[in-house]
């Protein structure tokens, strides 16, 4: 009977889990330029994939020598969480361009602080050479959400459609500047890369977990709830 319950209350820990999670469209674990899901793969601009650092394995970087794809993200809403490092947060260092790089609008590291130029700040966040994890949402009314690890630090209605990708297939590119001022691009690393295909709220995105341990830790669980389904059946 003790077995049963046990076998019970993980079952349902593990479909709750499974409900509560929001799923990813497309999944880049940056060992290779990949994507998990069997979406369209990154191009890299220069960097190197399968770096070790912080711990994990990702994608290592110099200026200017970051990541695009074509194809992945929605134009107007979506979810897009990483987690990296720069090697410099003074000034403006880019994270996301949207247009093309037709345009110095888009989402920046300023001196240490998540910004969305030219409409908001946060205030000093980010550390240098220590990793961050960052989450921008746009909903479908144009509402700009940015977080960083999972607590809000900017928001603004999208009136002029700043946040949206309006190059060939939606293509995002990532620590790369548009080169219409100059020097605004670091060095750094980045851990994984994801989107979603809709607007995660802010209990979701603070309820975000990394995701390279995830496989590792689900086959952990499926493996004990096998282990223990046997026990029952042997009794």
């Amino acid at each position: 009977m003790q077995l049963r319950r046990i076998v019970s209350a993980t079952t349902l820990a593990v479909f709750s889990l499974a409900v509560q999670a929001a799923s990813p469209t497309h999944l880049y674990l940056l060992d290779d330029a990949s994507d998990a899901l069997g979406g369209p793969a990154l191009t890299s601009l220069g960097g190197g994939f399968a770096s070790a650092a912080f711990g994990a394995s990702g994608y290592a970087f110099g200026a200017n020598q970051g990541l695009s794809v074509a194809g992945a993200v929605n134009e107007s809403v979506y979810t897009i969480d990483l987690s990296f490092a720069f090697d410099t947060l003074f000034g403006y260092r880019r994270l996301i361009d949207f247009k093309n790089l037709g345009s110095d609008t888009g989402l920046y590291n300023l001196s240490a602080s998540l910004n969305f130029y030219n409409v908001a700040t946060g205030p000093a966040v980010f550390t240098e050479t220590a990793l961050s994890r960052v989450t921008l949402t746009r909903d479908a009314g144009g509402w700009v959400v940015g977080y960083v690890d999972g607590v809000e630090q900017i928001a603004f209605q999208d009136s002029t459609n700043l946040g949206t990708f309006t190059g060939p297939d939606q293509i995002a590119h990532f620590f790369r500047d548009d080169q219409a001022v100059g020097g605004e691009a670091s060095g750094g690393f980045v851990d994984y890369i994801r989107f979603y295909d809709s607007a995660l709220s802010a209990t979701e995105v603070a309820g975000l977990t990394n995701p390279v341990p995830e496989p590792g830790t689900w086959a952990l669980m499926l493996g004990g709830l096998t282990a223990l389904s046997w026990a029952v059946r042997r009794r």
